[in-house]
């Protein structure tokens, strides 16, 4: 049973919870993912399921050709190198957005959860603790946007512009397209054809980048949550000396519960995206390295605006990759926090069982909450380092098969 520590009503949640979540909700309601409701209507569900199916056509009528063209009719190993790294993007959006689907339940008790959190808390400096952190998540996510969003269209706009023309069998010649893609079935050359494809894929492409950033922005948003959580617990704890109330018990059988509560919140949410972390880890490393590829291809060709727009987007992978370890980090070290600020604390002198929930707690943190991609490695900053390492290691192995 929850003990009550303070009458608090906070009038704000609702406008706290869309605070945290506004930016994912903006990005992913155009593709049918949000809303994360679970008492929706039959219609909706129809409506929902149909809007999902034309975005997951739309996203394969990008990627198969793409890949068919790469695999079939690219002679150039070069050329080649530099154009899987479009591939594996593609295909990350498709894990993340099928991720997120068939973990849809999951995802809107997070939602609710955190609704309820903003609406229990037990003081003003408890709501701006977790606002803080939603603040930081909000900055995060502004980060992530600018980063992507400015690496990924000069790769899908410029770099069209400054590639060679492509020659139709009339000896006329075309703007090549953004993905060069080999659609089996029909020809796209002709006019107006070619020109409906062409700005059929960039709208796709831009689909598949929301997607990314959209839940990315989620999965940090949450996360951001959690670690607010951790710091109103630390927080508390630091508060029992000072307080002295007489009501020791029921504060540290409060704050034991919220900690409990934290801690399989921060489980949850390893559990539910560990498989996203690890498509983002393996994938972005593969990325990032063939992004390295072609920054030095182009510069040994000579190709300064080429160059320049491979160099931000690998920038920006680089970064984003970066802003995911230091989430990760973030929420390794506030809960570690607590096992510390538990430590310094007068423990020994309090009575048996108050002390025995406080080295229950130094106990639990003594195994961190952490994110994990997929249960082998934990997200942080070291994790950071050997994507940057590994990286650098398969564009020398590039590099020598290519000599």
């Amino acid at each position: 049973m929850t003990v009550k520590i303070k009458n608090y009503q906070n009038a704000n949640y609702k406008s706290d919870t869309k605070y945290t979540i506004r930016f994912p909700k903006i990005l992913l309601t155009p593709i049918g993912i949000w809303p994360l409701r679970r008492d929706d209507t039959v219609s909706r569900k129809i409506r929902k399921y149909i809007q999902i199916g034309i975005i997951f056509c739309s996203m394969c009528f990008l990627l198969i050709p793409h890949a068919i063209y790469t695999y079939r009719d690219c002679e150039d190993l070069q050329r080649y190198m530099k154009v899987i790294a479009a591939q594996v993007f593609s295909l990350l959006g498709i894990v993340k957005f099928w991720t997120v689907i068939f973990n849809k339940k999951k995802i809107s008790f997070f939602l609710t959860e955190l609704e309820l959190q903003y609406r229990d808390v037990e003081c003003e400096e408890d709501r701006l603790l977790i606002k803080k952190n939603a603040k930081i998540g909000q900055f995060f996510a502004v980060m992530y946007l600018c980063f992507t969003y400015c690496g990924a269209l000069p790769y899908h706009i410029i770099l069209p512009l400054l590639s060679e023309k492509v020659v139709k069998s009339d000896n006329t010649t075309q703007i090549p397209l953004p993905y060069l893609s080999d659609y089996v079935f029909f020809v796209i050359e002709d006019s107006p054809i070619y020109e409906i494809t062409f700005v059929s894929q960039i709208t796709i492409s831009l689909i598949i980048l929301s997607t990314n950033c959209g839940i990315y922005i989620l999965i940090a948003g949450i996360t951001m949550h959690c670690s607010g959580l951790f710091e109103v617990i630390d927080r508390k704890i630091h508060l029992l000396v000072e307080q002295s109330d007489g009501n020791l018990h029921n504060r540290l059988r409060f704050i034991v519960q919220r900690h409990a509560q934290a801690t399989e919140y921060a489980a949850m949410i390893d559990k539910t995206f560990n498989v996203v972390f690890l498509s983002e880890i393996i994938g972005n490393t593969v990325i990032i390295c063939f992004l390295e590829y072609g920054v030095l291809v182009e510069w040994e060709e000579h190709k300064t605006l080429s160059t320049m727009t491979y160099f931000i987007l690998m920038i920006s992978m680089l970064l984003n990759v970066f802003i995911m370890s230091i989430i990760g980090e973030r929420l390794k070290q506030v809960s570690e926090k607590i096992g510390e600020t538990s430590y310094f604390l007068p423990w020994f002198e309090f009575p048996v069982d108050v002390a025995n929930h406080i080295r229950m707690i130094m106990l639990r943190t003594s195994h961190p909450s952490t994110l994990s991609a997929g249960k082998l490695f934990n997200i942080s900053l070291h994790g950071f380092t050997d994507v940057f390492k590994t990286s650098a290691a398969y564009l020398n192995f590039l590099r020598t098969m290519t000599a």
